[in-house]
């Protein structure tokens, strides 16, 4: 038996958008996302720039995010990610991939669509690392095709790192980034989706090949 999670669903995206109206981030996305997500699960895919990514989709459609166990402290970033049904992993231990799969498949099968980032790590938005395939077998293993999406954050039309959250820099650092440029443009493009019928090496491959050029 489990819990109606509509009301839930629309604390998440209530205050994943005003998070993102408090730090002045314009959300575009090119399709209707609302749509998508209603009528399957999928496993969800994109690059990563920023702690902010996780709010962008949040704000629209609630989905399971995965995330680094480490997040979990973080303060009140920390508190709002255990309220959306985060998955959180120890990337450092292996063993923790095998708990970590075991939850993506339970979500896809019995509660909606889960969104993780393959490159493992957050990057400047410029470039894209290459994709780890391990959490694509999920798919396979579920029968659920995956949905790429790219993430691009753009000011006065132009690229900006401004919202990244990579390297070294820390959580403080990030949010002053984030305050002093006002009005940056977080523009999702939602690109079509790969079927599960492959190998998981496969799944990655493809994924990295649609975002790698919608990044481009």
């Amino acid at each position: 038996m489990y819990i109606n999670e509509n009301p839930k669903k629309q604390f998440i995206k209530s205050w994943s958008s005003k998070l993102l109206k408090i730090l002045h981030i314009n959300l575009t996305v090119d399709k209707d996302i609302n749509t998508i997500l209603s009528k399957n699960n999928y496993l969800i895919v994109s690059n990563h720039i920023s702690w902010i990514d996780i709010f962008l989709i949040n704000s629209i459609y609630p989905v399971t995010f995965l995330s680094k166990a480490s997040v979990a402290n973080w303060p009140l970033i920390g508190k709002l990610t255990k309220s959306a049904n985060t998955i959180f992993i120890n990337r450092e231990k292996l063993s923790d991939l095998k708990n970590t799969s075991d939850q993506i498949e339970f979500f896809l099968e019995k509660k909606g669509s889960v969104y993780f980032f393959p490159e493992g790590t957050a990057t400047d938005g410029s470039s894209l690392l290459p994709f780890k395939s391990n959490l694509f077998q999920t798919a396979i293993n579920t029968n659920k095709d995956i949905l790429p999406i790219c993430i691009k954050y753009t000011n006065q039309n132009k690229f900006t790192a401004a919202p990244s959250y990579c390297g070294d820099m820390s959580l403080f650092k990030s949010l002053l980034n984030l305050i002093k440029l006002k009005n940056i443009n977080a523009n999702l493009t939602i690109l079509p989706n790969i079927k599960y019928k492959q190998s998981r090496k496969d799944l990655a491959k493809s994924a990295y090949i649609k975002i790698n050029q919608a990044l481009n």
